[in-house]
Formats: C-alpha cells, structure tokens, sequence
C-alpha cells in the first residue's frame, strides 16, 4: 500500500504492514517499553536512594502501612509497589504492541485476566436486594458478567 509502512523490526520475521500512525504509536510504544524497562533494572537502587532521603522531602511519596508475611518480612516495600507498578505499566505497553501487530504475539499468548472492585452501596440502600440484581436470574447476569 502507498501510506503503509514495513514495521521491519530486527529479529521479527511475518511483520505485517502498517500505516504511518501506526507505526509512529508503534515507535511511541517501544519508546515507553524502554523507559519502563530502565526503570526495572534501576528499581532496587533508586528504592533505596528515596527511602534515604528524609520524611517529607519532596521526592519521597508518603509509604502505606506496613505489612508483614508469616515470617515478619514486610510485603509493601517501596521497591515491591514501584515493581508491581512498573511490571503491570510494561504488560499494558506490550499488550498495545501486540494489539497494534498481531505478529508479534507469541504462540499460546493471552490477555491479562482483568479484575476490578466495585463497592455495593449496602449500608445506603439496606432493603435492595444486590445479590439478586448479580447474580439474575438462574446465574444468567453473572455467566454474562464472567
């Protein structure tokens, strides 16, 4: 095509083509993927520097309340959070490259399970009957909802 461009990327053979915006998205992408990917292998170190600085210095962010496994070893580190954060921030940036060129997607790839909470007004509204309204009838809302 005249406005589609090879997004010929070393080592992906089956690349399909794509227009000029795509590939420019295509090129923003990476880009984040590259910073995100810095970031990982630089987040033990920097964890550390930020947990050096004192209480209310501007680049320290307030910690939650700790929290403790059976062993006593504390689960919510700042290096935990900022890696759970990064590694979900990088899976979304690679679900968008894969969305963009399907080629790229590894055989037996799937897409993240998402979850989401959703608060149940119950102390509002105590006489309504919510686990009717989910569940439907016979599970028919629920089986819609999974």
């Amino acid at each position: 095509a005249g406005d589609a461009l090879s997004a010929a990327l070393p080592g992906m053979a089956g690349m399909v083509a794509l227009t000029a915006e795509q590939q420019s998205e295509l090129t923003a992408l990476q880009s984040q993927l590259r910073t995100i990917n810095t970031k990982l292998s630089t987040l033990d170190a920097e964890a550390a520097r930020v947990d050096e600085l004192p209480r209310g210095h501007a680049d320290r962010s307030p910690s939650p309340p700790p929290i403790y496994d059976v062993m006593g070893i504390r689960k919510n580190t700042r290096a935990v959070r900022w890696r759970e954060r990064y590694s979900n921030d990088r899976q979304d940036v690679l679900e968008n490259i894969m969305d963009l060129n399907p080629a790229m997607r590894p055989a037996g790839w799937k897409r993240r399970q998402r979850t989401r909470k959703i608060r149940i007004p119950i102390e509002e509204h105590p006489n309504y009957n919510f686990i009717g309204l989910i569940i439907g009838p016979r599970g028919k809302t629920q089986k819609e909802l999974e």
